[in-house]
C-alpha cells in the first residue's frame, strides 16, 4: 500500500491554477493534472475582462445588485455576496503577484463598461488579452513552484472512490498509457460544454468532462439548462472555435445592425448593445437577413483591440473600414456540478471551481466578466477549505499495469460527434421548443445507440448533452440563458427556482 498526500487539481485555467498556488501559499502540495498543454484554457482566450468593485464610488453591494439582476432572480444572494466582497482582494493578490492590467494616464486601473452593469467597472489586461495574461501569470509560478506537479496531456477518464470518497482519478496519458492518481481530495476544474455545440467560443478541450465525471460519480448537477450565448461571435462558417468579438467592443460604442443597416436593438430593449447577453443573443439571432457588428465609430479600436484586430486581419476584415458579421454562439454554462460556498460537491472528497461548477453566482444569466472573477474567489476558497480539513491520508495500491487506452473508437466516432454538434445546436441552442428538444432526446438516443461502446470519450459528450436537453425540457419557462417559445414568460421565481 502506497500513502498519497497531495490533492489532485484536474484542469488548468484560472480555477484550477489558482488553486495549486493558494494550496502551496498554504504549505500544502498538489497535483495538477490538464489534458492537453498547461496553457490551454478557456480562461486564456477571455477577452473582456474581471468585473471587481475598485472603482471610485463603485461597491460590492453595486456589483452584487447587477450581478442579481442578471440572474434573473435565481442566483443566491449569499454567493453573490461572497464574490463581490472577496473578488477585490483576489484582484489586489494578482496585482502583488505581478499580473498586469491595463492603467490610465494617471496610473491607476483603468475601467471599462459592459453590458448590464450601472457604472465602469471591469479591468483588462493586454487589452482584450485578459485571460491569456492572467493564465500565462499564473502558469509562469506554478512551473517555478516545487510544490506543485504539473502532469500535462493527462485525460481524466474515471473518479475513483476509496472508503466512500472520491480519492483519485484514472488518467489516460498521451501514448494511450492509463494510470490511476490518488489523493485526499480531486478538484474538478475542467472548464465548459461549448464543443457539444456546432458554434461556439470555446477552445477544443472543451467537452463537457467534468460533469461527466462527476455524473458518473454520483455528484449532482444543477441548472444545466442555463447555457449563454455570446452574441457577437465572428460568422465565419466551418471556423471551430468561432472567434470572438468581445462584449467590451459594445461597450466602447460599437452597435449592432442588420442586413438593411437597421440598428436594432434600440427598438427592443433601453439599453440597446449592453443589455444583458441573453437579449442580444435572441435579438442577434432573430436579425433579419443576419447581424454586423459596426465598430467603425469606435475610437482606437486596433491599439483597444490588438488581440481582436490581429484576429480579424487573418480573416481580411478591418474593424475601422467593415462591417462585421456576426451570430450567436455558446460561450458559457451558468449551471454545473452543484457546490456549496466552499466548493465542496455532493460527494465526500470531491471538489469543484470556475465554470465546471454551479456556485449560485450567476443564477439564469452570468453577468459579463464574472468569470474570471468567480474562478479566483470560490478556487481560493476551495484551496483554504481543504487546508482546513482534517488531514487524509490515502492509503490505494498501485498497480503496476493497467490496459492502455485506444483512441480508435473516439476517433472513428467523429461522424457522431458533428451531428450531436448540429443537433444541439438545431434544437437546444439560443431558442427552444418542447418539439426542439424532445427531437433533440430522440436524435442523441438514436447516436448513443450507434456509438461503440469503447468510445468513451464520445458517450461521455453524449450523455452531458442529452442531460442539458433534458434540464431545458423539464424547465417549462423562459428565463435567462433558457428561452421557450411554447412558454414565453418566466414563472414566479419561486415556482421557476
Amino acid at each position: 500500500m502506497t500513502s498519497h498526500a497531495a490533492p489532485l487539481i484536474v484542469g488548468a485555467g484560472i480555477a484550477g491554477l489558482w488553486t495549486a498556488w493558494r494550496l502551496s501559499v498554504e504549505g500544502r502540495g498538489s497535483v495538477v493534472l490538464t489534458k492537453c498543454a498547461l496553457s490551454d484554457s478557456a480562461s486564456a482566450w477571455a477577452q473582456g475582462g474581471i468585473a471587481v468593485a475598485l472603482s471610485p464610488g463603485d461597491s460590492p453591494a453595486e456589483h452584487a445588485a447587477d450581478t442579481m439582476a442578471a440572474g434573473r432572480g435565481l442566483s443566491d444572494p449569499e454567493a453573490v455576496r461572497v464574490l463581490t466582497t472577496e473578488g477585490p482582494d483576489r484582484i489586489r493578490e494578482l496585482l502583488a503577484l505581478g499580473a498586469r492590467f491595463d492603467v490610465a494616464t494617471d496610473g491607476r486601473l483603468r475601467f471599462g463598461l459592459e453590458a448590464a452593469h450601472t457604472r465602469p467597472r471591469i479591468i483588462h489586461a493586454g487589452g482584450d488579452r485578459t485571460g491569456a495574461v492572467l493564465v500565462s501569470t499564473l502558469v509562469e509560478i506554478i512551473r517555478a513552484d516545487p510544490a506543485v506537479e504539473i502532469v500535462e496531456y493527462a485525460e481524466v477518464r474515471e473518479l475513483l472512490e476509496l472508503d466512500g470518497r472520491i480519492a483519485g482519478v484514472r488518467i489516460v496519458r498521451r501514448n494511450g498509457r492509463v494510470e490511476e492518481r490518488w489523493g485526499p481530495a480531486v478538484v474538478l476544474a475542467t472548464g465548459g460544454v461549448g464543443q457539444l455545440f456546432e458554434t461556439t467560443t470555446n477552445p477544443l478541450v472543451a467537452t463537457g468532462d467534468g460533469w461527466a465525471l462527476a455524473y458518473h460519480a454520483g455528484a449532482e448537477l444543477r441548472d444545466l439548462e442555463f447555457l449563454q450565448f455570446h452574441p457577437t461571435a465572428l460568422r465565419l462558417p466551418g471556423v471551430n472555435p468561432a472567434p470572438l468579438i468581445s462584449e467590451a467592443v459594445r461597450g466602447a460604442g460599437a452597435v449592432l445592425v442588420d442586413a438593411g443597416g437597421r440598428r436594432f436593438m434600440v427598438e427592443l430593449d433601453p439599453r440597446a448593445e449592453l443589455a444583458p447577453r441573453d437579449v442580444v443573443a435572441r435579438a442577434v439571432a432573430d436579425a433579419e437577413g443576419g447581424a454586423w457588428l459596426d465598430a467603425r465609430e469606435v475610437p482606437d479600436f486596433a491599439a483597444t483591440f490588438p488581440g481582436i484586430t490581429a484576429m480579424l486581419a487573418t480573416h481580411g476584415l478591418d474593424a475601422s473600414r467593415d462591417l462585421l458579421p456576426v451570430a450567436p454562439a455558446l460561450h458559457y454554462a451558468m449551471g454545473g456540478i452543484s457546490t456549496d460556498l466552499d466548493g465542496r460537491t455532493t460527494r465526500t472528497g470531491l471538489w469543484a471551481a470556475g465554470e465546471v461548477a454551479s456556485t449560485g453566482v450567476h443564477g439564469a444569466n452570468r453577468l459579463a466578466s464574472n468569470s474570471l472573477l468567480e474562478g479566483l474567489v470560490f478556487a481560493d476558497r476551495v484551496a483554504r477549505e481543504i487546508v482546513g480539513e482534517p488531514p487524509v491520508t490515502v492509503a490505494a495500491e498501485e498497480r503496476e499495469s493497467l490496459s492502455p487506452d485506444d483512441p480508435a473508437p473516439d476517433r472513428a466516432a467523429e461522424p457522431v460527434r458533428a451531428e450531436m454538434r448540429r443537433v444541439m445546436s438545431a434544437n437546444v441552442g439560443v431558442v427552444r421548443s418542447e418539439e426542439s428538444l424532445r427531437e433533440a432526446e430522440r436524435e442523441l438516443l438514436r447516436l448513443k445507440s450507434a456509438t461503440p461502446r469503447q468510445a468513451w470519450r464520445t458517450a461521455n459528450q453524449l450523455l452531458v448533452a442529452r442531460l442539458i436537453a433534458r434540464a431545458a425540457l423539464e424547465r417549462r419557462e423562459t428565463r435567462g440563458g433558457h428561452a421557450r417559445t411554447d412558454f414565453p414568460e418566466p414563472l414566479p421565481t419561486t415556482e421557476g427556482a
